[in-house]
């Protein structure tokens, strides 16, 4: 591309076009890339507010970055969003890095103000050189091929019109329009990986290779193209051979060993819950134990007879749901439950219908409880003499260890009542003294 202003703006203006009708929110941090973007942007009226976050990571400098990105906006007669960020104490308390943590703190933010503010898109300043970075970087995260072809100029949430725009003719745009910007310090520094390429590898690596970057450029296209043909093969495979049920993903194990590299699809299927071809190695060598458990940062794959299952991550029992026994209907841990009262001997007992117990009303107490398992509970399963350890129970009914966590349990007085859609307690049974009996129906809440 030639370094005109002229061929810069025919870019723009052509992306604009694309994007017909986005209401555009700007990320301007205050460099050249943004800078340059929200000069063109104002040049051919596309209609659009700026965000800019404080992250105090590099004190007086990121002060002034925002008043010179506040000031701007004022002389341009433009809405300014601007909100400063503890980001080294979110870290912390998160448990990520600071650049993770900057991450989540800005998209989270421009989600906020998109919702809030009648806006629909955000934009951002992504040039060709970050393209060849996030290639690069996907490439040595041993991320796949889908991430070869880097981001995208439109996708569904993002508008990025300089992707095709080298560094270089940004910043000579920039100097013919006389348009100010502000220098980041910490991208001189190359402790983070981004840096590290962007200052290091890439300006040695293209000392032997001269036109790496464009080659790389290539390669994402070229990738591009592929992955879209290969995107459906996949899609039918995992049609073949995966089902969703309740949120979670199962796969079908004796379908997929089947295959000729199980590993290599089973990280196809697996790779946009977190899972690395180290996983889903490790998922296919020990796929007849049942029980075990392989993390991606926010999913578990659990090994269960007969399937794979992917769900997100475990999180802490929901707390116990103390309620009054006169309530018409609860809802828990995405179950809900209705209760009535009727007599004896109205009913027909005898019910193969595990979503319905029938309680002796005489043995409850006002406030019943609803919770999940905990270790070391016990109850007596209806029809069996003697008390029976609930997670041998679970064991026996096949029930897997996603199931146990989120199966409710129905309690009175500190005892087990109901394994809600499985079994009832032996001394809560009708019996032939019982007056009046609680009914109590339990279903699924669909997704």
């Amino acid at each position: 591309m030639k370094n005109s202003s002229i061929s810069l703006e025919e870019i723009i203006a052509n992306h604009i076009n694309k994007a017909k009708g986005a209401r555009i929110l700007l990320a301007v941090s205050g460099g050249v890339d943004s800078m340059v973007l929200l000069h063109l942007f104002s040049k051919l009226n596309v209609p659009f507010e700026v965000a800019h976050c404080n992250f105090l990571l590099r004190g007086e400098e990121s002060n002034k970055d925002f008043l010179f990105v506040k000031t701007v906006c004022l002389n341009h007669h433009l809405v300014f969003h601007g909100k400063k960020f503890e980001t080294t104490t979110y870290a912390k308390e998160n448990n990520l890095s600071i650049q993770m943590a900057a991450r989540e703190l800005r998209y989270n933010w421009f989600k906020e103000i998109i919702a809030t503010n009648n806006l629909n898109t955000l934009a951002t300043a992504h040039n060709s050189n970050d393209q060849v970075e996030t290639v690069l970087l996907n490439i040595f995260r041993g991320k796949g091929n889908f991430t070869w072809e880097g981001m995208d100029i439109q996708s569904t949430s993002i508008f990025r019109p300089l992707l095709t725009v080298s560094k270089k003719e940004i910043i000579a745009y920039a100097r013919e329009n006389k348009i100010e910007w502000r220098e980041d310090s910490s991208n001189e520094k190359s402790d983070y990986q981004r840096n590290y390429l962007r200052n290091i590898s890439i300006p040695e690596l293209s000392k032997n290779f001269p036109s790496l970057e464009n080659n790389l450029l290539q390669f994402s296209e070229i990738n591009r193209y592929n992955n879209s043909i290969l995107r459906n093969y996949f899609r039918d495979k995992k049609s073949q051979i995966c089902v969703t049920e309740n949120s979670q993903l199962k796969i079908n194990i004796s379908q997929l060993i089947r295959e000729e590299q199980p590993s290599i699809l089973l990280f196809h299927f697996l790779q946009s819950y977190g899972f690395n071809m180290e996983n889903c190695q490790q998922i296919i060598s020990s796929y007849k134990s049942v029980g075990k458990k392989i993390f991606s940062k926010n999913f578990i794959a659990l090994i269960d007879r007969d399937f794979i299952l992917i769900k997100k991550s475990e999180t802490a029992n929901n707390p116990a749901l103390l309620f009054n026994h006169t309530e018409k209907e609860i809802v828990f841990n995405n179950y809900r439950f209705s209760f009535s009262v009727i007599a004896n001997k109205q009913i027909e007992l005898k019910t193969n219908m595990k979503s319905v117990a029938f309680i002796d009303y005489s043995m409850i107490d006002d406030s019943l409880e609803l919770r999940t398992y905990r270790e070391g509970d016990y109850f007596y399963p209806l029809g069996m003499k003697g008390k029976k350890m609930l997670s041998d129970f679970f064991i026996d009914e096949k029930i897997n260890g996603f199931q146990k966590k989120e199966t409710p349990i129905l309690c009175s007085k500190g005892q087990i009542i109901w394994i809600a859609g499985h079994r009832l307690d032996d001394r809560y049974k009708v019996k032939e003294t019982t007056t009046s009996i609680l009914r109590v129906d339990v279903s699924l809440i669909s997704n």
